[in-house]
């Protein structure tokens, strides 16, 4: 099963080398999976970077996440495309895990994951770690699935049937993950692994603890419940 790993990335240089390693560790067989990086207009060695770890790169000008990850979905050989970003490093066991999951269940759309702190101060790990997957296992079971960004796998073939991110009316804000779950859930099953846990950057909480939070819970109810456009986030690297 080829899969495809999507990374939208802008300005990650310092990020980027970690998580392609990452990926470059993986258990799955090599000749079994991509590495495509949507770089978003970086001024920085992004790019270089990513091609000197043997990633594939693709150009998105147009500022957005959403228009990146899309840009880089649109690039995907695989018939499973993953993604996680740029500040992110995954499990060694990661790619073999996903396909072990589409191959058990065929009628499976999308699969995902939770997202955990590799730095930061201890509450703010904890936080990662207990209440907010305990908050996507439940919404998993009610069947309201969402998944965030940096830890997911789709089919291509149920991605495209709801035409991707492409219905995301992108304006330079982050949401279309949430967006994409919200698609897919209404036409395929969609499954959370407790166990397909990835390690982020906790640099978002560098705006100050209590923004972070609300912003974040703030977006979450706006996109998965009203339907809004979320907040925007503060460029930090």
């Amino acid at each position: 099963m080829f899969i495809s790993v999507v990374i939208p990335a802008y300005n990650e240089a310092k990020y980027i080398g970690d998580c392609l390693e990452a990926l470059q560790a993986q258990t799955y067989p090599s000749q079994q999976f991509e590495i495509i990086v949507a770089d978003n207009g970086s001024s920085d060695d992004t790019a270089r970077l990513a091609r000197a770890y043997g990633a594939r790169v693709v150009m998105e000008l147009k500022k957005g996440v959403a228009l990146a990850r899309q840009r880089g979905f649109q690039e995907a050989r695989g018939p499973i495309i993953a993604s996680t970003d740029a500040d992110t490093c995954v499990p060694p066991w990661w790619l073999e895990r996903i396909a072990a999951h589409f191959s058990r269940e065929p009628a499976l759309g999308g699969v995902c994951g939770p997202v955990y702190f590799a730095d930061g101060r201890l509450h703010e790990r904890l936080i990662m770690r207990y209440p907010l997957t305990w908050a996507m296992s439940l919404a998993n079971r009610l069947g309201h699935t969402w998944w965030v960004g940096n830890n997911f796998a789709v089919r291509a073939a149920a991605f495209w049937r709801v035409g991707g991110f492409s219905g995301f009316d992108n304006t330079g804000l982050v949401g279309e993950d949430i967006y994409l779950a919200q698609q897919l859930r209404r036409v395929t099953r969609l499954l959370f692994d407790p166990r397909l846990a990835v390690y982020t950057s906790a640099r978002r909480t560098r705006e100050g603890y209590v923004n972070f939070l609300r912003r974040t819970t703030a977006n979450l109810v706006r996109v998965a419940f009203l339907h809004q456009h979320p907040l925007p986030w503060p460029d930090i690297r």
